[in-house]
């Protein structure tokens, strides 16, 4: 059963959109949802008294949790730009340009989510004087992710996707 191009090119546009706002968000309350997350399930904390000390210590100087927010969106909206950008210009007619891009950009996304989630955990599990200097090497190290993870998704859909025969 084969597609027509009108499906593919309805399902590009949706699965476009869908990566370009799940970027966005996620990159901007993945480190808050950690937060909450550390402080309820780790640190025992009821989730009120949590929300309440957050909510406190969001613009507060020295938390700064929006700017920690912020400093680990930056990377996924670089993201968001190349889902629109990269994805969004996939031509339909050959069906495998498509799926090879966005397995690609698949796998640079959930390299960066998985190295963002797993630095802030390990910051505010096992909390040091040098810790937030975790924070502002974040972006640089999410941003050389990207085209690693992105090479690694196309040798991926190389191996995985099959060539269409002519």
């Amino acid at each position: 059963m084969t597609t027509t191009a009108s499906e593919m090119s309805t399902r590009l546009r949706v699965l476009t959109r869908l990566g370009f706002w799940g970027s966005l968000l996620g990159g901007l309350l993945l480190p808050w949802t950690i937060m909450l997350s550390v402080d309820v399930f780790v640190r025992h904390i009821p989730f009120a008294r949590a929300w309440r000390s957050f909510s406190l210590h969001l613009f507060t100087p020295g938390y700064n949790f929006f700017l920690i927010g912020v400093l680990t969106a930056v990377p996924f909206v670089v993201l968001a730009v190349v889902i629109l950008l990269h994805l969004g210009t996939a031509p339909i007619q050959h069906a495998l340009i498509p799926r090879r891009r966005a397995l690609g950009l698949a796998c640079a996304g959930l390299g960066m989510l998985a190295h963002a989630g797993r630095t802030h955990a390990e910051v505010l599990i096992h909390p040091d004087a040098q810790g937030a200097l975790a924070y502002l090497y974040l972006p640089i190290v999410l941003l050389a992710i990207l085209p690693l993870g992105y090479g690694l998704g196309r040798i991926l859909a190389t191996m995985l996707l099959p060539r269409p025969s002519a």
